[in-house]
């Protein structure tokens, strides 16, 4: 495959202002030939060309669900496979020694015939073009003008042929310069690469073009532009020099090419029409000691991260291949490492060496060890600390509810600073020696080290010694950006309620000895009318489970929950497996693999989609379907378990380790809001069960109304969580669980929030780190989402004007304002100053559309409750609505109520709308 030149086009798009212009400018373009474990990126643009064999259809879908659209590279002249296969070993009279590949005879009828199989499989998968590339190589063999006539018939009949394959893909040339004016397709753009910078792939070294090389290919792309196509052009300046980057594509872009400026062999995100925005942390762990999920990166540093706006990126020191890592998509590096595991992989260091001064660095538990990375960190072990250690410097920084200790029977290795710039921000003594240092700030990031950063207490539970939030801004000082956001659902915070199946068939403790399920059903289903999503376990009420002659009055009893029309039907599996890995130990399962349902052993795939099949056959009411898997047990699928459920396009919730309440409050039990997998995505409960607030359902059952208290400390200063009210079905057990079950409910229903299904929350949740952020060339912000419909932005970025940004509206939080997405892509410009234009404040309902049209707004909103919205500065505007709603007016606010949940829409014709979008 050809690593120069590559391109498409799409529909343009307007890009405000830019370059001091008004005119129209072309859409954003990638090309992007590396491995793609993530389309985060890629989304950024409106367009991205990619290796077909390196993206998979769920990440194509990804990007369509992003408005990109995805192009396959095809090359036209050469076979690029090592060997030529035996039907077309005829077509090809020459090799390209500079490639390694087969140059083809465009003529031959074999080679035409495979170039259209292989073009169809590639839109088959879901490409919306095909980029055709190596257009002039027949110029290797063809040396007559005879020779080169037939070639370009030929290669025109192929483009002719291409454009008409099913859906008729869009099609680009890299140049193909001297057939232009005679094809007969329908051609979108031509693509050529270095005007002004070079690459040269021998000695993997960056040129300048020579003027008479420039003057030449400019004559040609005049010719591009004469014939009303688009001319894009690559060049190539190394991601290093982002500043030189940005400069180049306004050249290109004032001289009226549509730009791309990136690495030699297109292996880094470019620069466009926009720039993206580093938004991945690389976080290192050892996988011989613990896998992804349960490694500190995922389990400590992911969650403040994610709040931040960032994406963890936790890799195995293992299998990665730093060297080939494209450095520049991150913002930031963790490593949280043990001495032996660096003395294991010198190499790692030696590239930590390279990414001094680069990407910030932190370091936590330990420092590398290698003595000559240690003396470009500026620190110096000199000596341990003894059991009686003191704090001389940095109190300020422990919490206050974890005192700092030395245990006597561990060695904490003491480090001094040997350059001013390092300093100290945490410093103890033993009485023997000067202070030392725990803490450290430096030019290059910065270590939190043993004891720090977390303590395991005697009841085995971890706690933070130091804040990770005031740890991470203070040593990894990322930039705030627009972070997204699945907390919160048009301004409010969104509000779920999910119940797994356990215990359906138990005998209440009420009279008449109804199931907890009935109890359920009338004390909390029926009368709570907010969305629930409620689970069974098959093996506990179907007639191949535990309790066979009971079977048909507990079906019974489930059809008419799932028969409530604000119930969400979810599977809570079939036999209950209480582990969802191989990985754990005998010793650990006290109860089994699963329940004791005879003669049965684990079967994942009927776990997953035959319950769900027994679900939608036998339980659900017509016209409604089970479509979530709610994990029991550990709820710790790995990789593979994961992609049962998303190949049958299943969504899937539960698991994490959110729980704090007052006095047992260490963020170290706050979980990130997913486990991120290139295949597949596990969302967590936003927040854990009543089992943690009755001590294993052993003792105070009214316990679960503390769950009050993990809402208010999740949702200040900052919002973490969701109200997330979540339960079993045995809950309904005893007066005392049921009262202290409706105090949460009563609490959350008088809340500011969106009640959403789990299913909706889900899928926000499983598309947070897909989330593409950048800004336009003169600065503006741009948000990609595949999914997210809110983004916090943080106080310190400004306030957004509305009239040069495609949001809906935003709402004033405490850690930020909570903007309201209405489309995928949302241009976002900021000011300083206050912003007194029309906007939509806040609504608990899911936002349809709001749709600028000159000086006319349209709004439509969906509720499951009854509507409560709220505009701010709309009183001068001439205001439609359906007669369903109530208008009021008080405090510059426009407030709409309804009697009945539903769709509504409404318009607001305002004549001081100029919107410059």
């Amino acid at each position: 495959m050809r690593l120069f030149i590559w391109a498409l086009i799409l529909l343009p798009t307007l890009f405000n202002a830019a370059i001091a212009s008004n005119r129209q400018q072309p859409s954003s373009v990638v090309f992007y030939y590396n491995t793609i474990d993530s389309v985060r990126e890629l989304m950024n643009y409106d367009r991205a060309v990619v290796t077909p064999a390196l993206i998979t259809q769920r990440q194509i879908d990804t990007l369509h669900d992003a408005g990109t659209q995805v192009f396959a590279y095809l090359s036209v002249g050469e076979y690029d496979g090592k060997n030529l296969p035996v039907q077309l070993q005829d077509a090809s009279p020459v090799r390209n020694n500079n490639w390694q590949s087969h140059v083809m005879d465009l003529s031959s009828d074999a080679w035409q015939a495979h170039l259209l199989a292989f073009a169809g499989e590639h839109l088959a998968k879901g490409f919306d073009g095909l980029f055709l590339d190596t257009l002039d190589s027949y110029y290797l063999f063809a040396k007559s003008e005879t020779t080169q006539a037939t070639q370009q018939q030929a290669l025109i009949r192929i483009i002719d042929a291409l454009s008409k394959l099913e859906g008729n893909p869009k099609l680009i040339l890299n140049r193909g310069f001297e057939v232009l004016e005679q094809l007969n397709a329908p051609i979108q753009a031509v693509v050529a690469e270095s005007l002004y910078h070079s690459y040269h792939p021998l000695d993997n070294s960056y040129h300048d073009v020579s003027k008479t090389d420039t003057e030449w290919l400019s004559k040609q792309l005049a010719q591009v532009k004469s014939l009303g196509l688009e001319a894009i052009v690559i060049d190539y300046i190394p991601g290093q020099d982002r500043d030189a980057q940005k400069a180049a594509a306004k050249r290109l872009l004032a001289e009226g090419y549509t730009p791309y400026i990136s690495d030699g062999m297109l292996y880094e995100f470019g620069v466009s029409t926009i720039v993206p925005v580093a938004k991945r942390v690389l976080g290192v762990f050892d996988g011989t000691e613990t896998s992804y999920n349960r490694s500190l990166c995922h389990r400590m540093i992911a969650m403040p991260l994610e709040y931040n706006g960032y994406v963890p990126d936790c890799r195995d020191i293992n299998t990665v291949n730093f060297e080939r890592l494209d450095s520049n998509r991150y913002a930031g590096i963790v490593v949280w490492l043990e001495e032996s595991t660096y003395n294991k992989h010198p190499r790692f260091q030696q590239w930590l060496a390279q990414q001094l001064h680069q990407q910030p660095l932190l370091f936590l538990k330990s420092l590398p060890t290698l003595a000559s990375l240690r003396a470009k960190l500026g620190l110096r072990e000199s000596g341990e600390f003894n059991p009686r250690v003191q704090i001389t410097q940095g109190q300020d920084w422990l919490t206050s509810h974890y005192p700092l200790r030395f245990s006597q029977f561990e060695t904490y290795p003491k480090w001094v600073s040997t350059q001013p710039a390092v300093q100290p921000l945490i410093e103890a003594t033993d009485g023997t020696t000067t202070p030392a240092g725990l803490l450290f700030k430096a030019p290059w990031g910065g270590a939190a080290l043993l004891p720090l950063p977390v303590t395991v207490l005697a009841n085995q539970k971890e706690a933070w010694y130091i804040d990770p939030f005031r740890l991470i801004d203070e040593t990894l000082n990322l930039p705030p950006i627009p972070a997204a956001d699945v907390t919160t659902e048009t301004g409010r915070r969104i509000l779920t309620s999910h119940v797994d199946g356990d215990g359906f068939p138990s005998i209440a403790w009420f009279p008449g000895k109804p199931y907890t399920a009935e109890v359920l059903m009338e004390h909390v289903f029926k009368p709570y009318a907010i969305p629930q999503t409620v689970s069974v376990i098959e093996g506990e009420i179907s007639k191949d489970g535990l309790y066979p002659k009971i079977s048909a009055e507990l079906e019974a009893i489930a059809r008419q929950i799932f028969a409530l029309p604000n119930v969400e039907i979810a599977s809570h599996t079939f036999s209950h497996p209480f582990f969802w890995d191989n990985s754990v130990s005998v010793e650990e399962k006290q109860y089994g693999d699963h329940l004791p349902i005879p003669g049965y052993n684990v079967d994942y795939r009927k776990e997953i989609i035959g319950s769900l099949d027994y679900i939608n056959q036998k339980l659900a009411p017509k016209g409604k379907k089970a479509k979530l898997i709610l994990w029991s047990g550990r709820a710790d699928p790995d990789e593979k378990t994961l992609a049962i459920a998303e190949q049958a396009n299943v969504l899937n919730v539960n698991g994490g380790n959110t729980y704090v309440v007052q006095g047992n409050q260490s963020l170290t039990q706050v979980s990130p809001t997913i486990a991120w997998y290139p295949s597949a995505v596990h969302v967590y409960a936003p927040v854990l069960n009543e089992n943690l607030y009755t001590n294993l359902w052993t003792e105070n059952f009214d316990g679960y109304r503390r769950a009050i208290e993990t809402f208010q400390l999740l949702g200040s200063p900052r919002r973490l969580k969701s109200i997330s009210i979540y339960y079993h079905m045995y809950s309904g057990a005893y007066p005392a669980s049921l009262k202290g079950l409706t105090e949460v409910y009563d609490w959350a229903i008088e809340q500011k929030a969106t009640p959403l299904y789990l299913s909706e929350y889900a899928k926000r949740a499983q598309a947070l780190y897909e989330t593409g952020l950048a800004q336009t060339l003169n600065g503006r912000w741009l948000i990609t989402s595949s999914g997210v419909r809110s983004i916090r932005l943080p106080h310190a970025l400004g306030t957004p004007v509305m009239q040069q940004s495609s949001i809906a509206g935003w709402e004033h939080g405490e850690d930020g304002k909570y903007l309201i997405l209405s489309q995928p892509r949302s241009t976002l410009t900021l000011s300083t100053t206050g912003d007194t234009a029309i906007r939509l404040k806040n609504a608990n309902g899911q936002l349809i559309q709001w749709q600028r049209k000159g000086d006319v707004i349209h709004w439509t909103l969906k509720t499951h409750i009854p509507l409560k919205l709220e505009l701010a500065n709309a009183s001068a505007c001439q205001r439609n609505t359906e007669a369903a709603l109530q208008e009021t007016q008080a405090d510059n606010l426009i407030r709409y109520t309804s009697q009945q949940a539903g769709q509504f829409s409404g318009e607001l014709r305002c004549p001081s709308i100029t919107h410059t979008n």
